[in-house]
């Protein structure tokens, strides 16, 4: 099932393509099947006319159907469906996990808050130019809706997605996902109002169309809420 979405998500021209040329075809079938009914002088001719009328029709609609499906199916359901194999990859998330739990304490310090944006965490797992964060920045703190924005922008994209988890927790929680490039764009956005405030790991899991996972690039803010 995975190779059937994927191809068509990397298809997805060819197959409007496809659609459109053997459209245009059964048009023009169509046209001359109509032009031979209104010529017949015979009944039988009529009827071979009339079903050469209605197998163009059937052959049109089933290309529009098509069109329809492919543009749905790329749009809306390949971002959501996508989600799944990265939670199968548990391996990267212990990699990660040492290096967030170091940086924990430092910023547990009573330090000021232009520290924290030059010690741990930055953003770590990142790759300037193709995965990284905008904004927020490391450290910042956040309130009510946040814009999120960043860069995604790697070879043969399959889509990716941003998730928030306190910095004890494994615990990912999605916010939304994506499957077109960005550049330093707007990725979405994060309502904070109902999350208790605190410090929290904002991360980006990007996975490209062979379903092989780039390291997330992770961040650390903080949600204050003020009233």
């Amino acid at each position: 099932m995975d190779e059937l979405i994927r191809f068509l998500q990397q298809y997805e021209s060819g197959v409007y393509f496809l659609a459109g040329g053997v459209g245009l075809i059964y048009l023009w079938r169509l046209l001359t099947a109509w032009e031979e009914y209104r010529k017949a002088v015979f009944g039988i001719e009529r009827e071979i006319a009339r079903r050469k009328i209605l197998s163009a029709l059937t052959i049109m609609g089933l290309m529009v159907l098509m069109v329809f499906a492919e543009f749905v199916l790329v749009s809306f359901v390949v971002p959501s469906y996508l989600e799944k194999p990265v939670f199968q990859t548990p391996t990267l998330n212990l990699l990660e996990t040492p290096q967030v739990s170091l940086s924990t304490p430092q910023l547990s310090t009573p330090t000021p808050s232009n520290l924290i944006m030059t010690v741990a965490p930055s953003q770590e797992g990142c790759i300037e130019g193709q995965i990284e964060w905008v904004s927020p920045r490391p450290g910042d703190e956040l309130e009510k809706t946040v814009e999120l924005k960043g860069t995604v922008n790697v070879p043969n994209l399959g889509f990716f997605k941003y998730e928030y988890a306190s910095v004890n927790s494994e615990d990912w929680v999605t916010i939304a996902a994506d499957n077109r490039p960005k550049v330093n764009a707007l990725i979405g956005y994060w309502d904070v109002s109902q999350i208790v405030p605190g410090d929290y790991r904002l991360r980006l899991v990007v996975t490209d169309n062979q379903n092989n996972v780039f390291p997330a690039c992770v961040i650390q803010v903080r949600v204050i809420n003020s009233p």
